[in-house]
């Protein structure tokens, strides 16, 4: 079994709104972050994208994080360079360019995510393999 080495969770500051379209509420309920020894996950309630530690290129800190500005909303998002956010508050966050295959086996362009977190210096670095 995987340990924890660093991990975060809390409601989503705009929660509230959510009962506009009950539906998708489960969905959005908690917004988390974990990493263990071996996986970075992040995302939702019922909505997050797991990745292996092996697999992250680099990770780099984002001191501010506008969703609307930067991402048009929060939720999970995706901008026209190709890149998925994670944005559930304004705030710092982590970009972070993960290793992809093609069909042959071979490597192609990283996928870029962008997640929020409360500690981005003290999570890139453990996902730099900077700390333990």
């Amino acid at each position: 079994m995987s340990s924890i080495i660093y991990h975060e969770n809390y409601p989503p500051p705009w929660r509230p709104l959510l009962i506009i379209v009950f539906p998708l509420l489960p969905i959005f309920w908690t917004y988390q972050m974990t990493i263990t020894d071996t996986t970075l996950t992040f995302g939702y309630s019922y909505a997050s994208t797991t990745i292996n530690l092996n697999d992250i290129i680099s990770a780099t800190p984002i001191d501010h994080v506008n969703g609307l500005r930067n991402w048009g909303g929060w939720g999970i998002r995706f901008n026209l360079r190709g890149e998925t956010g994670y944005i559930c508050k304004n705030g710092s966050a982590v970009k972070i360019a993960v290793k992809m295959m093609d069909k042959n086996g071979g490597e192609c362009a990283p996928k870029i995510y962008v997640f929020n977190c409360d500690e981005a210096s003290r999570v890139c670095h453990i996902l730099n393999s900077d700390e333990d």
